[in-house]
């Protein structure tokens, strides 16, 4: 790749073809993937879907730094107490439990995805397949119940940029719950991109929890894809960011399915939070149920 993808590139744009370019291995995905990025840019208000998050604007002013992680204290985890499964993800650096793998569930470090069909026009996921190298990939086993949380803890401490995936296969008839916090008091860009489905029967719970630091920048997408008889709950709580974005792409693939998608937002001074879903009913006799309530003070600014 030489020369810049970008027409008048920002300097955080330059930095990201810049280490892209440094890269060692890249597939042919990701160097497609790249491009259509360069071709789509970071959204700003006038992209129809995010009048109200500008990324661009939010991004114009950051360098884009190395993305290497490096060794970071991790603090012990206000879930703690509920024993559970503990996964690591520090500014896109996969780190698995330390502990033998529980019976009904395979997880592991796998490569990242060279495409997701649905979000091809998504310029952030398109960006975050691009750049992401290695995903985490759990899977839990056909007719297993599995009772304690999985806890993934994305934990951002850098100030140029992260990209990090997640690989989630519910099999059929089984049974699981997901815990996912953001923290950190990172000032660059985090993009996490889950892609997930539940298998006939399966009956899926995500709590999503962000308190991170007033400069932090966020965008984690969710791709759900719902099959037979499929149940999923999912429950939001943000207290925002300079920019944060969480999204559900719920697609009822097969019949007979439902969901239900909560969210709150606390924010202050000039946090901005925003929640974005989108439901597909491909087939029939699927329901899906939300309720979005947001608090805002000062000048923040809450979106749904």
């Amino acid at each position: 790749m030489t020369g810049s993808l970008f027409i008048n590139p920002s300097a955080f744009e330059a930095g990201l073809q810049a280490a892209f370019t440094a890269r060692s291995t890249t597939s042919e995905g990701q160097a497609a993937a790249f491009e259509r990025f360069a071709q789509l840019r970071f959204p700003n208000r006038r992209v129809e879907g995010w009048k109200w998050s500008d990324f661009n604007a939010a991004l114009r002013q950051l360098a884009a730094a190395n993305d290497e992680a490096g060794e970071v204290a991790i603090a012990p985890s206000a879930f703690a107490a509920l024993n559970p499964l503990e996964f690591c993800i520090v500014d896109g650096k996969i780190a698995l439990p330390a502990v033998e793998m529980p019976e009904g569930l395979r997880y592991g470090i796998m490569d990242s995805v060279a495409t997701i069909p649905e979000l091809e026009t998504h310029p952030i996921a398109t960006l975050n397949v691009a750049m992401t190298r290695k995903a985490l990939a759990i899977e839990v086993k056909e007719g297993t119940s599995f009772a304690r949380p999985i806890l993934i803890r994305h934990i951002n401490t850098g100030a140029g940029f992260g990209f990090a995936q997640t690989m989630l296969r519910i099999s059929a008839k089984a049974r699981a719950s997901i815990i996912e916090t953001y923290e950190g008091d990172g000032a660059g860009l985090y993009s996490h991109l889950l892609h997930m489905v539940v298998r006939d029967g399966g009956d899926f719970t995500r709590t999503v929890l962000q308190e991170t630091g007033p400069e932090t920048i966020i965008n984690a997408i969710a791709a759900v894809k719902m099959e037979a008889a499929a149940r999923f709950a999912q429950t939001g709580l943000s207290t925002g960011g300079k920019l944060s974005r969480h999204e559900i792409h719920l697609h009822f693939w097969a019949p007979d399915s439902s969901a239900t998608i909560n969210s709150a937002a606390l924010v202050s001074g000039a946090r901005h939070s925003d929640f974005t879903s989108e439901v597909l009913h491909i087939a029939p006799a699927c329901e899906a149920r939300q309720l979005h309530k947001g608090v805002a003070r000062d000048k923040a600014r809450n979106v749904f």
